[in-house]
């Protein structure tokens, strides 16, 4: 009998001196949104998978998630844990069986544009004994983009509607509206109705139909971030930009008037094209510009006077150019005119009202 409890405690010593450091062998995790890019307080769920790899029983974890500080819960359970200012960081416990995928999804949402992370986990497991606990760490650093909320200028919808359809009008009374002058390549952006299908088939790849600039409306949409750096009210003016530029993005999409988008801004993550985001509709096209809104950070790469003069040396008869700007400075006039005077049209010019602003003017 002796022998047998000798014999029982050197195996238990074994196991818990291979738990120590071995516990947690083959235990991984993972946590991310189910959608890269959101409005905000828009629903989303967060989804976390623990794996078990190896063939025994784990019989506890604990883990500490890393997830944004602004990240808001909607189960009253973990509310508070992460949105409470303090801890951007919570916990949960679980076990699992040989072999096992573990998975939950919560319900969250973020409050504000921007870009969020979330950065990996702690891990915690107990040993053999529950004497003592083994931790690991799994980083990660999965993204979410929050895009910037419409405008909430009651009057845009009927200036854009007015200016739009002014454009409109002019460009049936002044030219024929079916002159073809050729082909082109297809990119993506364009309709499906532009396709030559007869065209696609004798080149061997889809060929679209390049009409003539006052056959279809066309759009482009200038965002500047040139501001003083001195002004108390800059970073309302350029949340209050960032917001006039997906209203109006969403309001050419719904008039399915294809548009242009050029911005100064400087972004942060990996998409440095997003300064020149081509001609097209849809939306993929759409989801392309409210990214960059999102990840839109309060610098420019170079005065705006560079993003005019670039979009005027490629600006055709009859296009529409929609500004939006933080002020409307007296040295840009200079570039506005000369933009119209290339088109033949004149532009609209869109700048924050902000709430003291208004009352100031009253």
């Amino acid at each position: 009998m002796l022998l047998f409890f000798v014999m029982l405690i050197i195996v238990a010593a074994a196991l818990e001196r291979w738990s120590l450091f071995h516990g947690m062998d083959g235990v991984t995790h993972r946590h991310f949104p189910d959608r890269p890019l959101v409005d905000p307080e828009e629903p989303f769920h967060l989804v976390t998978q623990v794996k078990n790899a190896s063939r025994r029983f784990v019989p506890f974890v604990r883990l500490r998630e890393n997830v944004p500080l602004e990240l808001i819960f909607s189960d009253d359970i973990f509310a508070g844990l992460a949105a409470d200012g303090r801890s951007n960081a919570f916990s949960s416990t679980l076990y699992l069986m040989p072999r096992q995928l573990w998975q939950r999804e919560l319900e969250v949402k973020l409050p504000r544009r921007g870009r969020y992370f979330f950065r990996g986990c702690s891990m915690q497991g107990g040993d053999f004994l529950g004497l003592s606990e083994t931790v690991i760490y799994q980083p990660a650093q999965e993204e979410i983009i929050v895009a910037p909320a419409p405008a909430g200028d009651p009057n845009l919808p009927q200036l854009l509607g007015g200016f739009l359809g002014d454009r409109s009008v002019n460009r049936f009374i002044m030219e024929d509206p079916v002159l073809t002058l050729g082909f082109r390549d297809y990119t993506g952006r364009e309709p499906m109705k532009s396709i030559s299908w007869p065209q696609s088939a004798r080149a061997g790849r889809l060929m679209v139909k390049n009409y003539d600039h006052t056959l279809e409306l066309t759009a482009t949409v200038l965002l500047s971030a040139q501001t003083e750096k001195t002004d108390p009210l800059r970073l309302q003016k350029l949340e209050q930009c960032f917001s006039l530029a997906r209203s109006v993005c969403e309001t050419l999409e719904k008039k399915h008037i294809p548009y242009r988008f050029l911005s100064n801004i400087v972004t942060a993550g990996a998409v440095s094209h997003w300064s020149n985001v081509g001609e097209g509709l849809g939306s993929a096209h759409l989801s392309s510009i409210l990214e960059g809104l999102g990840r839109a950070t309060y610098d420019y790469v170079r005065p705006f006077s560079f993003t005019l003069a670039r979009a005027a040396r490629t600006a055709q008869q009859g296009r529409t150019h929609i500004l939006i700007l933080p002020n409307r400075s007296p040295a840009l006039e200079r570039e506005i005119r000369l933009l119209e005077q290339r088109t033949g049209t004149q532009a609209l010019v869109l700048t924050p009202a902000l709430p003291e602003e208004k009352e100031a003017d009253s």
